[in-house]
């Protein structure tokens, strides 16, 4: 662990120090509240040790900063000579997470160096596993692709990033031609094997790493292109359709072709959508007209369309 030790007092730094690295740690010095905002902008800190009698700063209110600054939880134990019980409570109120009283035993620093090891260890065990659970809360379970949750945030997030650079943000919605005939006759389970080849055949024709697919909901998709004017946008839907077409997966109850074909509608932040649901509206018209002429093709949002 990298422990911070602040104090004003480089006698008591040095002692705190040397246990530190007795224990098997690395100290870092501060000698008051100037380094120690430093290191901790500046380095990975994993406690603090801190005194509470310092000029200009105390250690109460180098706390309340550092709680206020760093959002992520840093242990904190105070060093103090002053054992009062008043003390002990006002450290707590200020953010601190144990009070030590000087001068410093090395078995007791010790132990609680390793208590706090510990509740750090089970911090960041508990962070990896509540990320891993935000990721698959925007996974969707069958496809393995974005669900709709996970395209709505990446959406914003294209959004926001196309606010900045003052360029196109495109979108593709698609949907699946007859895909409730493919289901009535071929059974549900083929149909849940369908949804997997065609989210995974849209995922291969995806190079970019900034484009994303996701499912939609049922059978429909959608494609978020930053950066991608019209014509980039176009070139992609016709790109996804063909793509499909040359996997040839059987689809003898559709009325276009023998095989899974796809409508798709295409919107961009040049047709002037003020909003990402504007967006996914104009997109959402435009797969309208896709159907509309025939499907297996796509249809670019006009504002002609809507009603």
């Amino acid at each position: 662990m990298n422990i911070l030790v602040v104090d004003d007092n480089r006698v008591i730094r040095d002692i705190v120090s040397a246990m530190i690295k007795d224990s098997g740690h690395v100290p870092i010095q501060a000698d008051g509240h100037v380094a120690a905002l430093h290191h901790l902008e500046t380095s990975k800190i994993d406690l603090v040790l801190m005194d509470i009698e310092m000029p200009e700063v105390n250690g109460f209110e180098l706390t309340q900063k550092i709680r206020l600054i760093h959002p992520e939880w840093i242990p904190i134990i105070f060093l103090s000579s002053n054992d009062g019980e008043n003390y002990l409570a006002q450290g707590i109120d200020a953010g601190g997470d144990d009070y030590l009283t000087k001068p410093v035993k090395h078995v007791i620093l010790n132990a609680k160096i390793k208590a706090m090891e510990r509740i750090s260890l089970m911090k960041d065990e508990l962070d990896r596993a509540n990320k891993q659970l935000e990721i698959l809360t925007s996974i969707d379970p069958l496809t393995q692709i974005l669900n709709r949750r996970g395209f709505e945030e990446t959406l914003i997030t294209a959004w926001q990033h196309n606010e900045r650079q003052k360029s196109d943000l495109s979108l593709l919605m698609i949907d699946i031609d007859f895909f409730k005939l493919y289901n009535d006759n071929y059974g549900h389970p083929k149909g849940d094997e369908c949804l997997t080849k065609v989210a995974n055949v849209f995922t291969q024709s995806l190079n970019r790493a900034t484009d994303s697919i996701a499912r939609y909901g049922g059978e429909e998709f959608v494609a978020v292109l930053p950066c991608t004017p019209v014509d980039g946008a176009r070139f992609k839907a016709k790109d996804l359709k063909l793509s499909l077409l040359k996997e040839k997966i059987r689809h003898e109850y559709s009325t276009v072709l023998p095989f899974v074909s796809v409508s798709i509608g295409v919107s961009n932040t040049c047709f002037g959508a003020q909003t990402p649901t504007d967006l996914i509206k104009q997109a959402d018209i435009a797969l309208y007209k896709a159907k509309q002429d025939g499907r297996n093709g796509y249809a670019l949002f006009d504002s002609s369309l809507e009603k």
